[in-house]
């Protein structure tokens, strides 16, 4: 969804791609992204978080791995340069019973020296399996609500279970299909509930309604966005 459309719907923020072609970061040099940030505030608007995601296994492939944690370097310094706050990712499964893989060590340096909270959106990366363990890790985690409920969890008990551990949350429903859809309270998202319990649980986290695969996400979000205001 383009800029002009997210200003003209009412929304205040937005997540960009790191991975997607226009706003790549070896793409944008510091002349581009004083252009990107000259247009965001003349929309009204502000990069909240950023999305990177690339395979989970390219941070366990011994000849892409290098490239991943560069490019989450990359997009770290992206996002600093647009002040956003979060730094979505998706990483590999891993056992909090043997030592973090070498990406996952190199991910939490990262992560203790970057003002940017790096959030893991997967179910068995080593972020959530070490929380549940009760020894979290410098890496958060980004709820996202659709994963969580195709798991058979409730993502609206992890958030308030987690509280400040959660670094952002991503609202997406879920049909009777088990498509990823509009978050409605047809589709398990009750944003009363989930407006109430973020205010309470999570200050200063990110917030996506996260339209990617929707068959209509210029409906859906403005739908959306009307029950988060209600």
């Amino acid at each position: 969804m383009g800029l002009r459309i997210a200003s003209r719907l009412g929304f205040r923020a937005v997540t960009l791609s790191a991975a997607q072609i226009g706003t790549r970061p070896r793409e944008l040099d510091r002349s581009e992204r004083r252009g990107l940030i000259s247009e965001l505030k003349r929309l009204e608007l502000s990069c909240d978080s950023i999305d990177l995601f690339i395979p989970p296994e390219h941070f366990t492939n011994a000849e892409t791995m290098d490239r991943a944690i560069h490019a989450v370097r990359d997009a770290l310094d992206l996002g600093s340069d647009l002040g956003a706050s979060t730094l979505f990712l998706r990483l590999p499964h891993e056992s909090i019973d043997t030592p973090p893989l070498e990406a996952t060590q190199a991910l939490m340096e990262f992560a203790n020296s970057s003002r940017i909270r790096l959030a893991d959106v997967g179910l068995g990366g080593r972020p959530l399996c070490a929380i549940e363990a009760g020894a979290p890790i410098s890496i958060g985690i980004g709820l996202d609500t659709a994963s969580w409920l195709a798991d058979g969890r409730d993502p609206l008990e992890g958030l308030i279970l987690h509280g400040g551990l959660v670094c952002g949350v991503r609202l997406v429903g879920l049909d009777e299909t088990g498509s990823r859809v509009s978050p409605t309270p047809h589709s398990r998202i009750d944003m009363h509930a989930w407006r109430q319990a973020f205010d309470i649980n999570v200050h200063g986290a990110s917030i996506v309604i996260d339209a990617r695969g929707w068959r209509d996400p210029l409906d859906g979000v403005t739908q959306a966005l009307q029950a988060w205001r209600d």
